[in-house]
């Protein structure tokens, strides 16, 4: 059996991460890299509930570890144990840390969190990029994935139809920033990459 803190561990890498590589890519660009700026009032909302999501992920995850017995309270079937599950959920939480850092990383300074009034930064399509228009929310569906699979109840099922619904939300909101800001090359980019992963030999507009 895996240890019990692998999703609380797990979930705090990714926040600490993105904490640190928005303080850096401010620091050294001189931009804003966390801001909800465009389309205020639904961003606004997104904003209010991506913090309540990552709140009541970690207190899941604290769950988990801490009081096992409240799991089944919440609705965890037996086999939602099952250490066959429970190793499928940390290397799944592994995978997905590790693919939300190093596109971070690869984004340089057009890494954001939101979409600033100002628009977003230059086009990245190298590396990850060039095998997903998103791959750090990949990432981070992957890591909300392996907490329901690590924690299967009713609290962790709704988090994860949450954050797919807040995801879906937020990359049309910074694709059409994108198409704004980019124009055709976005338009080809987006034409040849798929939104969550996959490459198009064929242009389709």
């Amino acid at each position: 059996m895996p240890p019990a803190w692998i999703p609380l561990a797990a979930l705090g890498l990714i926040v600490s991460a993105s904490a640190l590589r928005v303080r850096a890519v401010e620091r050294r660009y001189n931009v804003r890299a966390f801001s909800f700026g465009r389309h205020a009032p639904i961003q606004a909302l997104a904003e209010r509930t991506w913090k309540f999501a990552v709140a009541i992920a970690f207190a899941m995850a604290a769950v988990a570890w801490l009081a096992p017995d409240w799991e089944i309270l919440l609705g965890r079937p037996a086999w939602g144990a099952e250490p066959a599950l429970r190793w499928m959920a940390a290397l799944l939480f592994a995978g997905s840390a590790g693919l939300i850092i190093t596109a971070q990383v690869q984004m340089g300074a057009s890494w954001r969190v939101g979409v600033p009034s100002e628009g977003p930064g230059a086009l990245v399509t190298h590396g990850l990029f060039a095998w997903s228009r998103n791959p750090i929310f990949v990432g981070l569906l992957g890591a909300v994935l392996a907490l329901f699979l690590w924690s299967p109840h009713l609290v962790t099922a709704a988090l994860l139809a949450a954050t797919w619904t807040l995801t879906l939300i937020q990359v049309r909101i910074e694709e059409e920033a994108l198409r704004e800001a980019h124009g055709d090359a976005y338009e080809h980019y987006a034409a040849h990459v798929g939104r969550w992963f996959g490459r198009r030999s064929i242009h389709r507009c």
